[in-house]
């Protein structure tokens, strides 16, 4: 694995944490209620950080292009 993938996964995993933390409403996901830190989530307590990760990690993702393939 190179930097680039490193850097790549990084992104991807911020990103995705961001997004779990995002309100998407009830009912949007019968599986999603019977988890407590996505009913949680629900209510918008984490509407800020949700909002971070994923600006960050589409950031970090986005920088991953500034390094060079190895090949």
């Amino acid at each position: 694995m190179t930097v680039r993938d490193w850097i790549r996964g990084i992104g991807a995993v911020l990103f995705s944490l961001g997004l779990m933390c995002l309100p998407m409403g009830f009912g949007a996901n019968p599986k999603r209620d019977t988890s407590a830190f996505l009913r949680t989530a629900d209510t918008g307590p984490w509407l800020q950080l949700g909002l971070i990760l994923t600006v960050v990690g589409i950031v970090v993702f986005v920088f991953a292009w500034l390094f060079p393939k190895d090949r």
